[in-house]
């Protein structure tokens, strides 16, 4: 093995630079950073006599960082005559094949590379793309074509299910992939496959690394077989230099969406919030959506303050909550009481029964503690904006409190209401709000320490005046 060396890394990356950004993005082709591939490739148990596959290998940063940590068999792929032959003549790297490795079967890719048998190791940074009228799989496979459609019709779907058919049983893939496949629903048959008849090793979350590409990204590691009953999944985080090691969860823990968990805390609180009651979703059966209405007067996303508006009365009567649709974590919700005004799509609308459970339900949506869930459960830690769509606040935990915490909620509410905005008095109120969700959701000294941190560490400051903080450091 050898050791990161800043100036071959620099070397290798001076490569992809010479390509067209138009044709990059256009493809859903975004080469990989060679510092991040040597964390990918250092964290594989890679011996000398292993072969190697990229199949989409580009100007083959990942085949020449695996030759330099003394791999011997490096092979590659791409359909980019002009990568390969950057590859070639800069990396230094000469068994590759100009071959789509997504249109043509796995043993014309293994033939192609004058492979007999199966790889060790399939690695890479495959092209997300979603399949269409511009994006197209070439292939006359119809099998291979319907799987990739089942499982959720992008490039990187194809090129996952042709790592599998590369890889011997028991060899490992390793994929920088899009984040979003861990909870977007298009891709949960393919999840479910995957946690059921494979070993996902280790998933890195890496966040939005690659600048150009809109989403986050994670490295996911697989073994190509079913898992053992007692495995574990290993998560890390990218902490801008190093891969870290934050938890490890059984992989039967998880039927669909893979949470990611960034402590053993993380992991606790979320089986308790998830088990113990029932969601939003059930509890509203259907009434969270978009608003619809196109009138002048309709009230839209930029109208809404946390609790009021900016430039509107608040409305007397009514049974809806009005959200913002647009979801930041600095911010987090951002939503007031929407009585009987009309709303934009640029709100997301929850409808229920009366006017005190309207509120009751906007204290808990405003709590720290379900902004929280929110972020870390929901939103699977992305930094980036979301949205506040159903399919996102159905899942929050929802306490059908007694009346007594439904009146003392509905209370602090109107207070905040009636309050001056973002005044002294105003953040008393929330933090006023936050206790009392805390002790009907039950939440001990330690776990509401670790909320409130977690919170403080992902939000803005303007949403938390040091005079009323109440665990500040």
């Amino acid at each position: 093995m050898i050791t990161r060396n800043a100036s071959f890394l620099t070397r290798i990356g001076g490569v992809e630079h010479k390509l067209d950004e138009g044709y990059k993005k256009d493809n859903g082709v975004f080469y990989t950073d060679p510092i991040m591939v040597w964390l990918i490739l250092q964290q594989l148990p890679i011996s000398r006599d292993d072969i190697i596959v990229d199949p989409c290998c580009g100007t083959g940063s990942f085949l020449l960082v695996a030759k330099k940590l003394g791999c011997a068999n490096v092979f590659g792929a791409d359909k980019d005559s002009y990568a390969l032959e950057q590859c070639k003549e800069s990396a230094g790297i000469h068994n590759v094949v100009c071959m789509d490795t997504l249109g043509n079967a796995a043993d014309a890719i293994l033939s192609s590379l004058s492979l007999e048998d199966k790889v060790d190791f399939v690695v890479g940074n495959p092209p997300y793309a979603p399949i269409a009228e511009n994006v197209t799989l070439n292939t006359d496979d119809l099998g291979f074509r319907n799987q990739v459609r089942l499982f959720g019709n992008n490039l990187f779907v194809a090129a996952l299910v042709r790592a599998f058919q590369l890889a011997k049983e028991e060899g490992i893939i390793s994929y920088i992939i899009p984040k979003n496949f861990l909870h977007v629903s298009s891709y949960s048959k393919f999840r479910k496959e995957i946690l059921e008849h494979k070993t996902i090793i280790s998933i890195v979350d890496i966040g939005a690394y690659f600048k150009e590409v809109r989403g986050e990204q994670i490295v996911i590691t697989l073994k190509n077989r079913a898992p053992q009953r007692d495995h574990r999944i290993i998560f890390k985080k990218f902490d801008g230099k190093e891969f870290i090691p934050t938890t490890k969860v059984l992989q039967e823990f998880y039927t669909d969406e893979v949470v990611i968990f960034y402590s053993d805390e993380d992991h606790t609180i979320y089986q308790r919030l998830s088990t113990m009651y029932r969601n939003l979703g059930n509890f509203c059966a259907g009434n969270i959506r978009r608003g619809r209405s196109r009138s002048d007067t309709a009230i839209s996303g930029k109208d809404l303050r946390k609790f009021g508006y900016k430039n509107k009365a608040l409305p007397q009567k009514g049974k809806k909550v009005f959200l913002q649709n647009i979801y930041s974590t600095e911010a987090g919700i951002i939503g007031a009481f929407g009585g009987d005004y009309e709303a934009s799509e640029t709100i997301t609308v929850i409808t229920s029964g009366n006017e005190n459970m309207c509120h009751y339900i906007l204290g808990l949506i405003h709590s720290r503690l379900c902004n929280f869930f929110l972020y870390k459960y929901c939103y699977n830690n992305s930094k980036l904006t979301m949205h506040t769509d159903a399919k996102y606040l159905a899942k929050i935990p929802f306490v059908a409190a007694n009346d007594s915490d439904i009146s003392r909620v509905v209370k602090v509410v109107k207070d905040l209401e009636d309050a001056e905005y973002l005044s002294i008095r105003w953040f008393q109120l929330v933090e006023t709000l936050n206790i009392l969700i805390y002790s009907i959701y039950g939440l001990n000294k330690q776990e509401i320490t670790y909320v409130d941190s977690e919170t403080k560490r992902i939000q803005s400051r303007r949403w938390m005046k040091e005079t009323v903080w109440k665990n500040d450091e």
